[in-house]
């Protein structure tokens, strides 16, 4: 019987010919050996997933090899590589997203303090060194640094009436004298 892999790309009268079933049943072993052998290359066309083909990453980014770990030679790549990105807010994600291991984590540009503010949860193992390391790499002279938040996931409750009011005032052709300024207001609980 033929697979059902070969099955999608050969019409229906193939499906009980004997001898095309003792080709794929030969044929099956090189052939799933040459999909591995590929799927492997094509990973070390992605740095965060190369092993031997670091070392060509690491002289296409810094020229020479580098001497520390798999882990900290991916790391060192990708600050290389949003370096040429730039300082930008999806860059800034991305980092914040790339040290997280729950990926909860919330980039926010504090424009008055002029600081980048990563917030996460508090039992996230976040590596505070990779993000502050890779914000550092890019950042510009009128950005502060990075400030690290870490919440904790209590709910807040409120006790008590809370409204929000709606206000219409009058236009100043409408306005006369005595009159209140406001034409009608409506408040409704929450």
């Amino acid at each position: 019987m033929i697979l059902d892999r070969y099955k999608e790309v050969l019409p229906p009268y193939w499906y009980e010919n004997k001898v095309a079933e003792y080709h794929f049943a030969g044929a099956a072993t090189p052939v799933d050996q040459f999909a591995e052998k590929r799927r492997e290359l094509v990973e070390q066309f992605i740095p965060f997933s190369a092993t031997w083909g670091l070392d060509y990453w690491d002289w296409i980014y810094f020229g020479k090899k580098q001497t520390s770990s798999l882990e900290e030679r991916r790391k060192n790549l990708q600050r290389q590589h949003w370096a040429y990105l730039g300082f930008t807010p999806s860059v800034l994600r991305a980092i914040g997203l790339s040290a997280s291991e729950s990926q909860q984590v919330e980039m926010v540009e504090d424009f008055a303090q002029k600081v980048i503010r990563y917030i996460y949860p508090a039992e996230d193992r976040f590596d505070s060194a990779h993000a502050v390391l890779s914000v550092e790499k890019i950042r510009p002279v009128h950005c502060n640094g990075v400030v690290l938040e870490p919440v904790n996931g209590e709910v807040l409750t409120f006790t008590g009436s809370w409204f929000v009011g709606k206000r219409a005032y009058h236009a100043a052709g409408e306005f006369r004298a005595g009159m209140t300024p406001i034409k009608w207001s409506e408040e409704v609980p929450i």
